[in-house]
C-alpha cells in the first residue's frame, strides 16, 4: 500500500512538473514562450526575431519571475492578472501589459499564432501557421496536437482550412471571428472569438493592419461648434505609412509621417501626422478628430465599432512610436 501511494505521489509530481515545462502567454502586442526555465519574448510588429530572452529565477502560485540583462518581468499563470516589469531591478514593479490569455502548453520555437477563446477556458486554443500547413492546440483539453489542417484557399478576411472532419475559417485580423463548419452536417456552424494574432506578413494583413468604423459624423462650422451629418466614416491604416479615409462613396488615400501618443487638450490620444497642419487624433475608444482639408476641414467622429483594434494600436504605441522614413 505504501509503495502504491509513493508511486502515485511521484507520478503526480512528474505530471505537474511536466505540465509546467512549456507555456504561451499572450498580451496585446506580443507574447512569451516558456521552455523549461528559459523564456523568449516576441513582438512581431516590431521585428520577427526575439525581442528579449529571460531565465526564470523563481515562481509562486500566481507568477513566473524572469530575469534578463535589460529588466525583470513577472508573467502571470492566469489571464486575469497583469504582466509586471522591474526595469531597474530594484523591486519597483509596474504594470506593463494586459494579459490576453495563458495557454499551458506551447510547441517549441517561434510561430505564427492565431489565438482564440471559446465558451469557457477549457475550449481556449490557438492555431500555428506554417506555410500551407496549420496545427491547432487546445492545451486545457489535450496535451499535444489537437488537429491538423491544410490551407485550401483564402479571401479578404479569412484563411480557409480543411481537415477530414471540418472546415475552419481563420481570421486575418482581430476584427473577425473564427468560423467552423462540420463536413458531416452542413447545417452545423460555430465559431470562436479572436483573442490575438501574431502574424505581420503582407499576405496576412492584406495591406491594412487596422480599421476603425464610426457611426456618427459632425463637421465643425466655427471653432468647436459642430453640425451632425448623415455620413458614415471609416479609417484604414497600416504600420508602414499608408492611410485611407472613406466617407460614404468618397475615398481619400494619403500617407502619414508618424503615429505616436500625444496629449490632445490634456488627454492622452493617438496622433497620426499627415503633415504639419493635417492630423488625425484618435481620442479614445469612441471618438476621433480629423483635421484635414482633403476631408473637408475639421471633422469629429463618434461611435467606433472596432474598440479592440484601438486598444491593440494604443498598446503598440506605448512600446514604440511609428515614424515613416
Amino acid at each position: 500500500m505504501k509503495k502504491s501511494i509513493l508511486f502515485t505521489l511521484l507520478l503526480l509530481f512528474a505530471v505537474t512538473a511536466f505540465a509546467q515545462t512549456t507555456a504561451l502567454v499572450a498580451y496585446e502586442g506580443g507574447y512569451f514562450i516558456k521552455n523549461g526555465d528559459k523564456w523568449t519574448e516576441y513582438r512581431p510588429q516590431d521585428k520577427p526575431e526575439p525581442w528579449n530572452e529571460y531565465k526564470q529565477y523563481d515562481e509562486n502560485d500566481k507568477f513566473y519571475f524572469l530575469d534578463s540583462k535589460r529588466c525583470r518581468v513577472s508573467v502571470p499563470k492566469l489571464a486575469r492578472d497583469k504582466i509586471y516589469v522591474d526595469r531597474e531591478k530594484n523591486g519597483d514593479w509596474q504594470i506593463v501589459y494586459n494579459t490576453i490569455r495563458v495557454y499551458p502548453m506551447c510547441p517549441e520555437g517561434n510561430g505564427l499564432f492565431y489565438c482564440y477563446t471559446g465558451t469557457s477556458t477549457e475550449y481556449d486554443g490557438y492555431f500555428v501557421r506554417d506555410n500551407g500547413k496549420w496545427k491547432e492546440y487546445r492545451p486545457n483539453m489535450k496535451r499535444g496536437l489537437w488537429a491538423e489542417f491544410d490551407e485550401v484557399g483564402e479571401n479578404d478576411t479569412h484563411f480557409i482550412l480543411e481537415s477530414k472532419y471540418n472546415t475552419v475559417l481563420v481570421p486575418k485580423t482581430t476584427n473577425d471571428r473564427f468560423i467552423i463548419t462540420k463536413h458531416d452536417n452542413s447545417s452545423w456552424r460555430g465559431g470562436y472569438t479572436t483573442a490575438a494574432i501574431y502574424d505581420t506578413s503582407a499576405k496576412n494583413i492584406n495591406h491594412y493592419s487596422y480599421k476603425l468604423d464610426y457611426q456618427k459624423t459632425f463637421v465643425a462650422k466655427r471653432g468647436n461648434n459642430y453640425k451632425q451629418t448623415k455620413n458614415n466614416y471609416s479609417i484604414h491604416f497600416d504600420t508602414r505609412g499608408s492611410i485611407d479615409i472613406i466617407c460614404d462613396d468618397k475615398h481619400i488615400h494619403t500617407v502619414y509621417s508618424s503615429m505616436k501618443l500625444e496629449r490632445y487638450e490634456g488627454e492622452l490620444a493617438i496622433r497620426i501626422s499627415i503633415d504639419k497642419k493635417n492630423n488625425i487624433w484618435i481620442l479614445n475608444r469612441d471618438q476621433c478628430i480629423i483635421e484635414s482639408k482633403k476631408s473637408g476641414g475639421k471633422t469629429m467622429l463618434l461611435g467606433c465599432n472596432n474598440t479592440k483594434a484601438y486598444r491593440e494600436l494604443k498598446n503598440l504605441l506605448r512600446i514604440k512610436q511609428i515614424v515613416v522614413m
